[in-house]
């Protein structure tokens, strides 16, 4: 083997070692992107779960207030339905902010969703 051929089989070696580590940098990037978008988009969903559960919690406990403490009279009988109305609008605020979190949800997929990881 001559000294050029085997300088050569060196610059292949380096060119094929160079190759490679770019290939493993682009796939830990490409890994990388996919963690960070399956991480965000599962922590959409369970917030947007959340706001669900807030919801109905909220408007079920208005509710049951509403209608158990209606019957009650007397010099506090306007600090009930306050307070079911209160949690009642609570829950429909959690309602629309939940809303909110479904159209959060909706554009994340749209924008991140058709990457090709």
């Amino acid at each position: 083997m001559s000294k050029s051929s085997f300088e050569q089989k060196i610059e292949q070696g380096f060119y094929t070692i160079g190759r490679q580590r770019d290939q493993l940098a682009s796939d830990k990037r490409r890994l990388a992107r996919q963690l960070r978008y399956a991480q965000h988009s599962a922590r959409l969903a369970s917030l947007s779960k959340q706001y669900d559960f807030g919801m109905a919690f909220f408007a079920a406990m208005g509710t049951v207030s509403l209608i158990v403490f209606d019957g009650r009279s007397g010099s506090d009988a306007w600090l009930t339905p306050a307070l079911s109305l209160s949690l009642m609008l609570f829950a429909c605020g959690s309602a629309l902010r939940g809303r909110k979190m479904v159209s959060r949800i909706r554009t994340f997929n749209d924008r991140f969703g058709s990457w090709q990881f």
